[in-house]
């Protein structure tokens, strides 16, 4: 990972970082001094993290959420304004274009506030016929074991 420049998504019970490209490289469930699900923040790309078994060979990211646009050029990324809805825009070189709205539901209903335990993740082409890969590698007990 070349710095962090990180967006943060959060329910005040949970959050995650994503990164420009639209991975989720760090989210602690079920609560924000858990365990990290995704935890790509503490391995070297390329490596895999010492002892985490089950990496792939030169996997650039294990431990994170990746949604890869095939011919991949550059990215946008803002929120909506006044929320913390993360819109990410990835853009490919014959013109495809994905949009990658992430968030974690805050609602209040029954007179209380709701917090549920969910990341949101919407994926929605804006141009051309973009060819995606989804990569969802969790890890528990700070990426010792690999899930089974």
């Amino acid at each position: 990972m070349s710095g962090l420049d990180l967006g943060v998504i959060g329910n005040c019970a949970i959050g995650a970082l994503v990164d420009r490209n639209a991975r989720i490289v760090w989210a602690c469930l079920p609560r924000f001094d858990g365990d990290p699900v995704f935890h790509a923040l503490l391995g070297a790309p390329g490596t895999g993290n010492a002892g985490a078994a089950g990496e792939e060979p030169g996997d650039p990211y294990p431990g994170a959420f990746s949604i890869e646009l095939e011919g991949f050029t550059r990215s946008e990324q803002e929120y909506e304004p006044n929320t913390a809805v993360l819109r990410t825009r990835l853009y490919g070189s014959d013109g495809d274009v994905l949009e990658v709205t992430d968030f974690v539901p805050r609602f209040r209903a029954r007179g209380r506030m709701f917090r549920p335990t969910m990341l949101v993740r919407r994926i929605r082409p804006l141009s051309g016929r973009p060819r995606v890969t989804f990569r969802i590698r969790p890890r528990f007990d700070w990426a010792r074991p690999s899930p089974p």
